[in-house]
């Protein structure tokens, strides 16, 4: 009787994990201000869409705004809390494709938050150093195949260091946890994890600080012009007279 019991189970489960969606990718694009906050994407390619809910994980406990840009016919979306962040609720209906692409945009205030010390403490920073975190579990039975966060730095400001990369990669994976690059003109921090499974996370924290311009550039002139003046000292007193 249980083993029947047990079959019968196992064929009332065995659909659904064969129609389960598969999540090819996962990109999430922050663009920070001069204020610190930011408007951000989240970009979800899924494979074989099966009808039903497809549940994610949204690495912001608050974010603003949140509403569907990009989406086959049919697709709706809800959000809510859950163990401090938000998910994504992806209603995917009859007859859409079996491959698509699912976009969001949304809001971030005070993505970029500066170092709060405890009564006594002394900061271990530069003074006008700022930290960025961003922490992304997978908190759904659903794998991720890629997830990718790429932070685009404010115009005034710029990377001092990484400060955490977790964790750390595997030999499989090419390339460091966290990467700094540019991205459309805009300097950038990109953390990436390839292959998600339910409980997986990962982080980064970079220290950020404000961009300062070169003053290379009026020294050096300073310099060509003493020496113009040293070499031709003669040509210059023949112009006077």
């Amino acid at each position: 009787m249980r083993i029947l019991r047990l079959l019968s189970f196992l064929a009332f489960l065995a659909p659904s994990l064969l129609m389960a969606t598969d999540i090819q990718s996962y990109v999430v694009r922050l663009h920070a201000d001069e204020q610190g906050s930011g408007q951000a994407t989240a970009t979800v390619v899924v494979t074989s869409a099966t009808p039903g809910t497809l549940s994610l994980p949204l690495g912001f406990p608050s974010p603003e705004n949140p509403r569907l840009v990009e989406a086959p016919a049919g697709v709706g979306l809800e959000c809510g809390p859950r163990n401090g962040m938000t998910t994504l609720r992806f209603h995917l209906p009859e007859g859409m494709p079996a491959t698509a692409t699912l976009r969001i945009a949304f809001e971030v205030k005070r993505a970029i938050q500066e170092v709060q010390l405890g009564p006594g403490e002394r900061s271990t920073l530069p003074a006008n150093s700022r930290l960025f975190r961003h922490a992304f579990v997978n908190t759904q039975e659903t794998a991720i195949g890629s997830y990718r966060f790429e932070f685009l730095f404010p115009e005034d400001m710029m990377a001092q260091a990484i400060r955490e990369q977790l964790p750390k990669p595997k030999k499989s994976e090419i390339g460091p946890r966290v990467l700094l690059t540019r991205l459309d003109g805009h300097q950038a921090a990109i953390l990436q994890f390839t292959g998600l499974r339910q409980g997986d996370d990962t982080s980064m924290v970079v220290e950020v600080v404000p961009r300062r311009r070169s003053s290379g550039w009026l020294v050096a002139g300073v310099v060509l012009a003493g020496l113009y003046l040293v070499y031709f000292k003669d040509l210059v007193s023949r112009k006077r007279s």
